[in-house]
């Protein structure tokens, strides 16, 4: 009886020590993926695998295009209501690791892709669909000098704080100098 009840407090602590219950981080009801290539054959048609690295020369128009894709057994919305360009934040990074400046406010820099009724099916992707944004990321940031950069698209889960980020893939966008010989 006297060795159950000394042991009795070492339990305890043992037992205080270790968390109750190994919780696992919420999963995000979607995915995250970025381009600015196009296809060689079509202009029109995207390069998302593989396409980790663009070259533009300065002056040129920098589109960004995320796909976000639904990988949850329920209906999410199309866009994130709580980033910056277009539903999401993009982390642009100069050679040396800083960020990119923002031009002064500009309009017309973006678009969602194709129309959206409010209250309708068009806000939603079922389970599997994914749907296209696109930025003008020139608009916005100062791309106007030779160098390479890094983009990462970003976006919280939902509006709660604590839900998480999601990331995109890193893509690398070198820009050369306008009076480079033609490509």
């Amino acid at each position: 009886m006297t060795l159950k009840l000394a042991l009795c407090p070492l339990l305890l602590a043992v037992a205080a020590s270790q968390p109750l219950l190994a919780q696992e981080a919420p999963k995000a009801p979607f995915t995250l993926a970025i381009t600015c290539n196009t296809k060689s054959v079509d202009s029109n048609q995207l390069e998302f695998a593989g396409a980790s690295r663009t070259v533009r020369r300065v002056g040129e128009m920098v589109v960004v295009m995320v796909r976000k894709t639904n990988i949850s057994d329920h209906e999410i919305t199309k866009i994130s209501d709580v980033g910056d360009f277009v539903g999401y934040h993009f982390d642009v990074l100069d050679s040396s690791g800083s960020p990119v400046q923002r031009r002064p406010k500009h309009w017309g820099g973006t678009s969602g892709g194709e129309g959206y009724r409010r209250g309708s099916d068009d806000m939603w992707l079922k389970p599997g669909q994914s749907a296209m944004s696109s930025s003008v990321l020139t608009n916005w940031l100062d791309l106007s000098h030779a160098g390479t950069y890094t983009i990462q698209a970003w976006v919280r889960a939902s509006r709660d704080p604590k839900s998480p980020v999601v990331k995109s893939n890193t893509i690398t966008l070198v820009i050369q100098p306008a009076d480079l010989a033609p490509r």
